[in-house]
């Protein structure tokens, strides 16, 4: 991704210590922000369960296992 997408909302959530370290290091060995990687993440969820969004124009999200690969 080349520009940064527009963003004109914000989420803030309390998560447990060891979810916050875990997102913040799979976001780093992915090379995203952690924000970019919770955003997808959250995205990839919710269209599972039936939401249906715009299309995306970043990278896909990291699937369930994507965390437990060693980093590149």
């Amino acid at each position: 991704m080349t520009t940064p997408l527009r963003r004109n909302a914000l989420l803030r959530l309390k998560v447990e210590s060891d979810l916050a370290r875990a997102v913040e290091f799979t976001a780093r060995q992915r090379g995203q922000t952690t924000s970019e990687f919770v955003r997808q993440s959250v995205r990839a969820q919710l269209a599972r369960h039936g939401v249906r969004f715009t299309p995306d124009d970043g990278p896909a999200p990291a699937g369930p296992s994507a965390a437990l690969r060693p980093a590149a």
